[in-house]
């Protein structure tokens, strides 16, 4: 089991992470969600021990990082977004000395080698000097260095960043199956690749952890919001600015990332309660020499529209409920 409680960093007058707590238990697949800058990857490394917290704690198995440093790290895999590796090694030299780092018995080295070649299916490589390989093959084989010693903790920092769709796959399934063995906390920016393989999200934005649970918990614990689907044709720019004065700025309004040329579909999240249908349909209605209202749908909230909105700054979602605001937009 990982806790974490009260985790901080700070860089002069800058809090990079500020109070985070969150508990992953036994064999899981957690996944770390924000966008860029969010904080995410200086929150990996203070878990995988490579970066010291200002403040806070973290137990792995019932250890303390700060009071049994070494304990805890030998049953840590990490695998940062720029896998750190030896480009005039070769595959094979570069598991062998990773082995040797994580106190692996001379003679099961090369058995712990086959193993994790055989996992990452980089066996055809081993011998092949890993600074003429591509992108993605030093991605797996760094992968395949995170699960040396087989670990209680697998930590992941964009695992699939250059690998093309096949093998993004493989990799999911690979992490699925792992989770079923040990935790595994996955960090990334992109929401499909965490929804895909994770059972437990946290959502963060701006240091801080707005968001803790499954992606069922987090959408039912978002239900005091409404979601209004707009189609519209006819002039964009008009239609964008007929349906921002209808929210008012009581909610937000997003456009779809590739309009139709004939006609654009609009979100709307407002607080439930609000009679956003009605006024859509009026306001619309006062501009019909410009504007067609083509379909106007009502929809429970989904976990790209939870991310969206709580990452500008709806309140923070927690196993206990709506505890405090977020960072703001």
């Amino acid at each position: 089991m990982l806790e974490v409680t009260g985790l901080s960093k700070t860089y002069g007058t800058l809090r990079s992470v500020r109070e985070l707590s969150f508990r992953a238990e036994g064999c899981e697949a957690v996944g770390l969600l924000g966008p860029n800058g969010a904080g995410k990857s200086t929150t990996m490394r203070m878990l995988a021990g490579y970066l010291a917290p200002s403040a806070g704690r973290i137990e792995l198995n019932g250890l303390c990082m700060e009071d049994r440093p070494r304990e805890v790290k030998r049953q840590i895999g990490y695998l940062p977004e720029i896998p750190p590796l030896y480009p005039e090694l070769t595959v094979t030299e570069q598991l062998r000395f990773v082995c040797e780092l994580r106190n692996i018995p001379a003679k099961r080295i090369r058995c712990e080698r086959e193993r994790v070649c055989e996992l990452l299916q980089i066996s055809d490589v081993a011998g092949r000097v890993i600074g003429h390989l591509s992108k993605g093959y030093r991605q797996r084989v760094g992968f395949a260095a995170a699960l040396v010693g087989e670990p209680k903790l697998l930590i992941l920092d964009e695992p699939t960043v250059g690998l093309d769709p096949r093998q993004v796959i493989e990799i999911r399934r690979l992490i699925r199956d792992l989770a079923t063995r040990m935790t595994v906390l996955i960090s990334s920016h992109m929401l499909s690749e965490i929804a895909s393989v994770c059972t437990h999200l946290l959502i963060m934005n701006r240091g801080e952890l707005l968001a803790d649970g499954s992606a069922r918990e987090i959408t039912d614990r978002y239900r005091d919001q409404a979601i209004l689907t707009v189609a519209v044709r006819g002039d964009r720019a008009l239609a964008t600015a007929v349906l921002s004065a209808c929210i008012q700025g009581k909610g937000t309004l997003r456009m779809e990332e590739q309009p139709a040329v004939d006609r654009t579909v609009y979100t709307l999240c407002t607080p439930k309660g609000t009679e956003m249908a009605e006024a859509v349909f009026q306001a619309l209605a006062r501009h019909s020499d410009a504007l067609t209202l083509t379909s106007l749908q009502d929809q429970a909230p989904t976990l790209e529209d939870v991310f969206i909105d709580i990452t500008r700054g709806r309140p923070v979602l927690t196993p206990e409920g709506l505890q405090r605001e977020g960072a703001e937009a």
